[in-house]
């Protein structure tokens, strides 16, 4: 088996990877589901569809996107944009299209040997590591109540455009992006709308004084979250103001404890009595649903914008550890326990995601060719300073500022791996020490513990 490595996904996140591995020359193969690039952004979003986060913080940062784009792109561009990239790079003519992973297995208990890769039409590869960038936003969530409802129910993945519902009275349930975009689109398109809460909502206005709100969460360096939390509080202050005005409950969890909506036009269509606010759906009767507080109403559609399950269905049960429906991961990335497979893309972080992207895939290509020379999964190593978890949520300068670590320490661990394959005149590996003139970027505290794990597992 040569050192060739397969890349599940040719979306916004696989689109990235597939750009780091051909600049550090890893060969790959690059498979894609679907007849076309872009994910989910080519066939997971609705007609009107528009980015929530700003075009200089979304784009590649080799590879701005047009000056003559909006500050919010659309999904029509988003698409052209991600074909563009990849035909800049040569990564289109790598992409096998209409490929369907149906099973990623382990060669041995960690994967230090490699993967196997089975495809739907029986085919069997091998590799020397497997990328999961297939995304999280295609497992639709629909959440049971009791009774029947025998009106139209459609999820906001499978909507695309008005003429998808029956009107005129739509319920949408969930108010994240998705939900708010889509219950004001049923307002324009029927006059009117109704949205189902189970819980209040930070809204987040797209502007602020004329600045994009993503510009925002920028930087490379963690702000404490204190601050963070100040300032996003400050720009839904600006542009919300009392929530009890619009009918809403002011949320009772902390601002980034849950995901943020970027939405201004809910709010202005609430204010006009255009979208009407129920609770929590209690149960269905027809086409009656009854809700928490004892009202009801009568519906033809329900859009359920209920999110979606992380599932990964050609992984075997108890490869990954799951904790609240998502897998505990290091770094967002590697798996405990496992090498030679790395997820990309598995985040949600608040802003716009170009510069994370291409990052942290730089991040996954140094990983692999460090793995090559060490036999303890270097997600092990790496767990030595950022511990297990299923958290997906995270604000940018927080991830920036992990994965910039965690280049160092790939770095530091390269050096080390090196450093231990020459032939010295010392036996004992506690006595090699980081030399004064050493490039290493961490300090010698951390340095001594990867020292040992390395000496353990020579």
């Amino acid at each position: 088996m040569g050192r060739r490595y397969c890349v599940i996904g040719a979306g916004y996140t696989g689109l990235a990877v597939a750009k780091a591995y051909t600049d550090l020359g890893l060969d790959y193969d690059h498979i894609e589901a679907t007849d076309s690039i872009g994910g989910n952004w080519s066939h997971g979003v609705y007609d009107s569809t528009y980015l929530i986060s700003a075009k200089d913080v979304t784009g590649y940062p080799d590879h701005p996107m047009p000056a003559d784009y909006p500050d919010f792109p659309s999904a029509a561009q988003m698409r052209d944009y991600l074909r563009s990239f990849a035909a800049e790079f040569g990564l289109d003519r790598r992409i096998e299209f209409g490929t369907l992973v149906t099973e990623v297995a382990p060669l041995d208990d960690t994967g230090l040997d490699g993967w196997r890769v089975e495809f739907a039409d029986g085919t069997v590869r091998e590799y020397a590591g497997v990328v999961v960038a297939n995304g999280h936003y295609w497992d639709v969530n629909i959440p049971s109540y009791p009774g029947e409802f025998t009106g139209k129910q459609i999820h906001s993945k499978n909507y695309k455009r008005p003429a998808d519902l029956d009107g005129p009275r739509v319920l949408v349930v969930g108010a994240g992006n998705s939900g708010c975009d889509l219950a004001v689109e049923s307002a324009i398109a029927f006059g009117n709308a109704e949205i189902s809460l189970r819980r209040s909502y930070w809204f987040v206005p797209k502007y602020v004084l004329g600045i994009p709100s993503s510009k925002f969460d920028v930087g490379s360096v963690p702000v404490p979250k204190l601050l963070q939390e100040a300032v996003f509080r400050s720009i839904i202050l600006l542009g919300m103001g009392s929530y009890g005005s619009f009918g809403l409950a002011k949320p009772e969890h902390r601002i980034f404890d849950q995901d943020l909506v970027v939405n201004q036009q809910l709010p202005y269509f609430l204010k006009h009595g255009r979208i009407a606010v129920r609770p929590e759906i209690a149960r269905f009767d027809g086409r009656t649903v009854h809700f928490v507080d004892g009202s009801s109403g009568e519906y033809d559609t329900i859009v359920w914008a209920t999110g979606f399950k992380t599932t990964f269905p050609f992984l075997r049960d108890g490869l990954l550890d799951w904790e609240h429906g998502q897998p505990r991961l290091v770094s967002h990335t590697f798996a405990p326990g496992l090498a030679n497979l790395y997820f990309a893309g598995l985040v949600a972080p608040r802003s716009g995601a170009g510069m994370l992207l291409m990052n942290s895939s730089r991040l996954l290509a140094e990983a692999a060719l460090l793995q090559q020379r060490l036999r303890t999964p270097v997600g092990d190593l790496y767990s030595a300073v950022s511990k297990p978890s299923a958290r997906i949520l995270a604000g940018g300068p927080e991830l920036r500022w992990e994965v910039r670590r965690g280049r160092w320490l790939l770095s530091a661990m390269a050096q080390l791996s090196t450093l231990l394959s020459r032939p010295a005149p010392v036996t004992d590996v506690d006595a090699v020490e980081p030399q004064p003139d050493s490039r290493s970027f961490l300090p010698d505290t951390v340095l001594r513990p990867i020292l040992a794990v390395a000496r353990r597992t020579a």
